[in-house]
């Protein structure tokens, strides 16, 4: 008898955690696609973005990349 349900409540599981699954991806899908609203309502920039009077930059951003410090022969100034 029991033997006989174990393959029914797999089948059972295994649609419902697929169905949960597919569910789960369409929300998150829909999610990246429309505005996140910002947890305070505000639109925020980060600090880094501004000017000295609050503004955006219009400068051009920079990227760096930092290397292990055990790697490299070259070791920051004391002073």
């Amino acid at each position: 008898m029991l033997g006989a349900l174990f393959p029914l409540i797999y089948v059972a599981l295994f649609i419902g955690l697929l169905l949960q699954a597919f569910r789960m991806m369409s929300m998150s899908s829909n999610a990246s696609t429309s505005f996140k609203a910002d947890r305070t309502g505000l639109r925020t920039v980060h600090p880094e973005l501004l000017d000295g009077n609050g503004n955006v930059t219009d400068e051009e951003l920079w990227s760096v990349r930092f290397q292990d410090v055990k790697q490299t022969d070259w070791a920051p100034d004391a002073g």
